[in-house]
């Protein structure tokens, strides 16, 4: 029996447009959305269409465009609640926050939401921040379903976040209870603070990691957290047997090519070296409020500058951002997929409107009802774009932190990130590659915009944290203020891998701590040796050769 949506079309082929688009939206969402821009084309515009739309195109990663969509849905008269959480969805993957959270109200307000819809509000309210309201809607939740581990984990997460250790051990815990194979609870019982001896979660982890099937997600997720948790007992032989065992099981999921790396930067390098140069930026900042990128490698100090940064009050962190990328997107109307990097960056003769793509940004990221000077962004990729945020945004100011290369690899060898974009961390050879093209990369930035970033080697913050706070004001132009040297006690929430450390005092125990597994990563101490790059003098000495 035909649909209403097909009684409305007009012709045979119309009705055939939809009829492929349904079929091929799960296997081929290209082919779809080519069928659904088709009937868009011949004047179709039926709730139905719109929510077919935003779908595919949120599946190929174009979280605005998937917005505009659902929005045109709901203006055609589609169920409020399933667009509204459509809509929800879309807003945060295009990382906008402000609408997602005007929204998140106007679906609370719907009669009869299932549990399953106020889960995923929760969820989107923890994704911008509003742990507070994260949390409460859990508890509601959990009023009704005591023993979900999902929901157990969600709260226990929110907790985790706003810095409330106890509460969030004690939903862990719960959820370990109700479930002894959630791998998630049990990496994250790992994460919430240091294990020792008197006091760790080793024995019911080794309990329940047999029943994980090998290479499965949870797996993987079990095997980093016995990683960690033999870390801190100091047993680095078992801990690097499951970390490299949780990487191993990731790799077939998560491919990745040094030599396609290599070609990305070099491109992007051509882009900006022919036929001209950024050229220097002005030396006077606007008077309007600034972006202030973190940038460099992950797990090498970001989350410790945003947070000392934060703590003064001209400073707001808005946390890691993708928001530059997607209006890369929007301004070239990427139609979804991989290989937008290569698509951007390909097509140098293609005029980019740069005051649009600057104001795309700010109007995304940008915070509300903040007087101060700054706002961090402090996404690590976004070192990748540098060169355009620059010209983009001439008032921008950019902070690269560094750490000694050999404790960045390892580091980011043993971090399961969340994200999905660390494709190279899941052997230790491969983020040794990936550390010498990220070098290059900053070393031709460095030359491109002298003045406007500033180095901060981690080693040098934790040697005299004073001096480089001291310093890091005076790039701003930021007068002293006694809360950046005591950021842990800081209350803002943390959204970062480094959530539980960043909350205590400078500690040192993370210097030079790749020495400890040193029999286990000649791969990529001889990735560094070949290049010319030894890691064994000075603890830094590779990462002071980029210069500002």
């Amino acid at each position: 029996m035909a649909t209403q949506t097909e009684t409305t079309l007009s012709t045979t082929r119309q009705q055939r447009y939809l009829r492929r688009a349904r079929a091929a939206s799960e296997t081929d969402p290209f082919l779809a959305l080519d069928n659904v821009h088709k009937l868009l084309d011949a004047g179709v515009r039926t709730a139905e269409i719109y929510h077919l739309q935003a779908t595919l195109l949120l599946k190929l990663g174009c979280g605005t465009f998937a917005a505009r969509a659902a929005e045109s849905a709901l203006d055609a008269g589609a169920d409020k609640a399933t667009i509204m959480l459509l809509l929800l969805n879309c807003y945060l993957a295009a990382y906008h926050r402000k609408p997602a959270a005007k929204l998140i109200p106007h679906i609370l307000k719907l009669d009869d939401l299932p549990p399953e819809a106020k889960s995923d509000v929760a969820h989107g309210a923890q994704e911008i921040h509003q742990y507070e309201l994260a949390e409460s809607l859990y508890r509601d939740l959990l009023a009704d379903d005591p023993a979900s581990s999902k929901l157990l984990i969600n709260l226990g997460y929110a907790f985790q976040k706003q810095g409330q250790m106890e509460s969030a051990v004690d939903c862990y815990l719960r959820a370990v209870e109700s479930n002894p194979e959630s791998a998630n609870a049990y990496k994250l019982l790992s994460s919430v603070d240091k294990q020792t001896a008197g006091n760790n979660y080793l024995k019911i982890m080794l309990d329940a990691f047999p029943d994980f099937e090998e290479g499965s997600d949870e797996f993987v997720t079990a095997a980093y957290a016995l990683g960690k948790t033999y870390e801190d007992l100091k047993d680095y032989d078992s801990a690097y047997h499951y970390l490299k065992a949780g990487g191993d099981a990731m790799r077939p999921k998560s491919p990745y090519s040094s030599a396609s790396t290599a070609k990305a930067f070099a491109i992007t390098k051509d882009y900006f070296a022919n036929p001209t140069p950024p050229g220097t930026p002005p030396t006077e900042m606007s008077e309007q409020q600034a972006p202030l990128f973190i940038l460099g490698m992950p797990r090498t100090g970001s989350t410790l500058v945003d947070r000392i940064l934060s703590s003064h009050p001209d400073v707001v962190s808005m946390g890691e951002l993708g928001c530059f990328k997607e209006s890369m997107k929007v301004l070239t109307g990427f139609g979804g997929g991989v290989g937008f990097h290569e698509h951007f960056y390909g097509q140098p003769e293609r005029e980019i409107d740069l005051t649009r793509l600057g104001q795309l940004y700010v109007d995304s990221a940008g915070p509300e009802e903040f007087g101060g000077r700054y706002f961090i962004d402090k996404y690590p990729m976004n070192f990748m774009d540098l060169g355009l945020i620059a010209k983009a945004l001439p008032q921008a100011r950019f902070i690269h932190t560094l750490r000694d290369p050999m404790d960045t690899c390892f580091s980011n060898f043993k971090q399961l990130f969340t994200l999905g974009f660390y494709h190279y961390s899941y052997s230790v050879q491969e983020c040794a590659e990936y550390y010498l093209l990220y070098k290059d990369l900053m070393e031709f930035w460095a030359k491109q915009l002298p003045g406007r970033i500033l180095n901060v080697q981690y080693e040098s913050v934790v040697a005299d944290t004073e001096t480089q706070v001291r310093r890091l004001l005076q790039f701003l132009g930021l007068e002293w203020n006694d809360a950046c040297l005591n950021f842990h006690r800081n209350k803002s929430p943390v959204d970062t891998a480094s959530l539980s450390q960043v909350r205590q005092p400078i500690y040192k125990s993370a210097i030079r701590h790749w020495t400890n597994y040193r029999p286990y990563l000649q791969d990529a101490i001889d990735v560094f040796d070949n290049a010319g790059f030894p890691v064994d003098g000075n603890e830094h000495n590779a990462t002071t050769e980029i210069v500002a």
